[in-house]
């Protein structure tokens, strides 16, 4: 819908008519300016300026020989700010709606109202022992059990997880009718590396499962540089832990355009689907960033441009400057985080909240670090959640410098989160 606005004139004054869309914040914001005459006829050559919320922008400019001119403002957050056009002795203001990214896509998004974290969860460990060890001797997990990813089933649970012999990770599944004690899959590793010359040759790592109305889908990251380029696949299936279609290829990829704080590097994802249907997925980057991206399918994504939606602060702080391994869920009014942070060998888990998925609020501390325990001795990361009951279950990654183990942590849900 067009919306027109016009400056206060008398038959013998010029008129300068503004006229706009909505507009995504990540698009432009075009307003078409009309400059006519007292009799009706336009105003070429006019100089024009433009500011908005009263700081000027762009270059001056002149009217067409019809007496128009288009203005567009690029960068402008999701609002109703005022621009205003000034056109030789002529001034008009037009109110500009500028919707947040993705909603005028379909994308269902609360106002960002909140000023700090909007709860901050009690996590408390279950047992002294992880729930999942690395397992015997010999086997293809017998020195790391790493980044869990829990989801519910109609016969329990089902945890999809990175596993390692002392080499490359590769990924298995594990069963449990309560969520403490494990069973490993028939069949381990359910997904390994590609062939030679494949997207994921190298390594795969970081799954994540989640249900959906046509089944189950895992994301996880593979490699296919002894160091680096990593890119986030997708399998999917009618059963949690029989994948029927493994895509070909990466379905998210590391861009251009984001090199300059991501690195040539996408990994870790976790990805939830809304009531409306819509795909929202969080990545972890090269630069110890975490970017967001939205889909309608699952497949073709589309980058916020103005990742990262999540940085690591500063080496001052506790996050040491570097954030991964977001695991994002819906609880309440809120999508809640808890993050890995602190640097390589001293992660612990941070926690996040945020209306709209874009804007994150964090604490200043973390919600869960290394224990005494010799298998979570070192550091704490890469974490999965549920609402289970009127409780949050967080599984998570414990390391004691040479291996790792998946250990339990559980904190009361708020009344009203």
């Amino acid at each position: 819908m067009w919306l027109f606005f016009s400056a206060c004139a008398t038959e013998a004054e010029p008129t300068l008519t503004l006229a706009t869309d909505p507009a995504d914040e990540c698009h432009p914001v075009c307003v078409l300016a009309e400059l006519l005459d007292g009799s009706g006829a336009p105003v070429a050559a006019e100089t024009v300026s433009a500011s908005v919320d009263g700081v000027a922008f762009g270059s001056t400019m002149r009217t067409s020989p019809a007496g128009k001119v288009q203005v567009c403002a690029r960068g402008l957050a999701a609002g109703t700010p005022t621009l205003k056009l000034t056109a030789g002795e002529v001034e008009a203001e037009i109110v500009l709606d500028v919707r947040a990214f993705g909603t005028l896509d379909g994308v269902s998004r609360e106002p960002d109202t909140d000023t700090a974290v909007a709860w901050t969860p009690s996590f408390e460990r279950v047992g002294r022992a992880p729930v999942l060890p690395p397992g015997e001797a010999d086997t293809w997990d017998d020195v790391a059990v790493a980044l869990p990813s829990v989801a519910a089933t109609p016969e329990g649970y089902a945890m999809w997880y990175a596993g390692s012999g002392g080499g490359d990770y590769v990924i298995g599944a594990a069963t449990s009718p309560d969520g403490l004690v494990w069973t490993r899959a028939a069949g381990n590793p359910l997904i390994t590396a590609g062939v030679e010359g494949s997207w994921n040759q190298y390594a795969v790592n970081a799954p994540m499962l989640f249900a959906t109305d046509e089944g189950w889908s895992l994301y996880f990251d593979g490699r296919s540089e002894e160091d680096g380029n990593l890119r986030i696949g997708l399998a999917t299936g009618t059963d949690p832990l029989v994948l029927e279609t493994l895509a070909e290829g990466p379905v998210f990829s590391w861009s251009e355009s984001e090199v300059d704080w991501a690195g040539k590097a996408v990994a870790h994802p976790t990805v939830q689907r809304d009531a409306e249907g819509i795909w929202h997925l969080w990545y972890s980057t090269g630069g110890q960033q975490i970017g967001y991206a939205y889909s309608h399918d699952g497949l073709g994504w589309g980058r916020y441009c103005n990742n990262p939606v999540l940085t690591g602060g500063t080496e001052a702080n506790w996050e040491a400057g570097a954030v991964k391994s977001a695991e994002v869920i819906r609880v309440g009014e809120h999508w809640v985080m808890s993050y890995s942070g602190g640097g390589s060998g001293r992660f612990a888990l941070g926690w996040a909240t945020s209306r709209d998925g874009l804007h994150w609020h964090t604490l200043a501390s973390p919600v869960l670090r290394a224990a005494g325990e010799e298998w979570e001795s070192q550091a704490v990361l890469g974490s999965s959640m549920l609402v289970v009951g009127s409780e949050l279950w967080m599984w998570y990654t414990g390391t004691d410098g040479t291996g790792s183990s998946i250990g339990l942590a559980v904190a009361p849900l708020p009344v009203e989160p």
